[in-house]
């Protein structure tokens, strides 16, 4: 029987994301929530969960969207933009094959200072978790594993692609544990997003068949949301879309018996 982690990812991004996230939490839909600290909301949607003792409330790291939180004003054109924002997603995966030592300080010094806005607001972040899954490259892995070690926190999401149980596949088997490592990770992860295209029972389905720990990843969002970001990826509509599909999920999941559980 698998156990499940339920995480609501891109809170801080707007205020209404956060209290759609509040909002799923309460109702039961939701256990944990990933909180992007490089935007504005970030303070106002730590104040909201800290309302929230069982919500399991970590980190959303970024270095693929907003702007650097650090004090460090070099700017690195493989990283940011003329702007200073981030560079996108794509950019980060194909420069990371050439990062200077310099550039890799600077992302470590970024991503600290990331976490320190949750120590400084007197909060432990829980887990850690990454915009666009750049912890699946393995010199950015090594620093974000550093620093959940540095931070104590409890568990990291799945790196491995292998281990995400998405529709197309067919290689899917376990995160690989390490030992000697002071946090844990989920077995599998998976996100609601991949599944949109594909019915809710064959989703299910697929959760059903495994066992151990699995984290279900939703980009949660109300029907209106006038702070969010036009020029934003991944629209309202869709990430509406993931929060009606989550919602029938979870209920068809309980039925089956299964149901979200803290992962310590």
């Amino acid at each position: 029987m698998p156990k499940l982690i339920i995480t609501a990812d891109d809170c801080g991004l707007t205020d209404a994301i956060n209290q759609k996230a509040r909002e799923l939490h309460q109702d039961g839909y939701i256990s944990a929530a990933s909180v992007m600290t490089n935007y504005p909301a970030h303070q106002r949607a730590l104040r909201l969960f800290r309302a929230c003792p069982d919500l399991d409330l970590g980190i959303h790291l970024s270095l693929t969207d907003g702007h650097p939180v650090s004090d460090d004003e070099e700017h690195h054109p493989h990283l940011l933009n003329e702007d200073f924002s981030f560079r996108n997603n794509l950019s980060l995966y194909l420069r990371s094959h050439f990062f200077r030592s310099d550039a890799v300080r600077w992302i470590r010094n970024e991503l600290d200072a990331q976490l320190r806005r949750f120590t400084d607001a007197a909060l432990q972040p829980r887990h850690i978790s990454t915009h666009h899954h750049f912890h699946s490259i393995p010199l950015l892995r090594r620093i974000v594993h550093d620093l959940a070690s540095e931070y104590g926190v409890d568990w990291v999401r799945a790196h491995d692609f292998r281990a995400n149980v998405s529709p197309h596949n067919y290689w899917l088997r376990r995160q690989r544990q390490r030992a000697n490592d002071a946090f844990t990770m989920p077995d599998y992860v998976t996100a609601i997003q991949a599944h949109l295209k594909h019915s809710v029972a064959d989703f299910c389905a697929r959760i059903a068949r495994l066992s151990g720990v699995i984290e279900i990843v939703v980009h949660p969002a109300p029907r209106h949301d006038p702070d969010f970001p036009p020029d934003w990826h991944y629209g309202l509509a869709p990430r509406r879309a993931e929060t009606q599909f989550l919602i029938q999920a979870v209920d068809r999941l309980r039925d089956m018996g299964i149901g979200s559980e803290p992962i310590s």
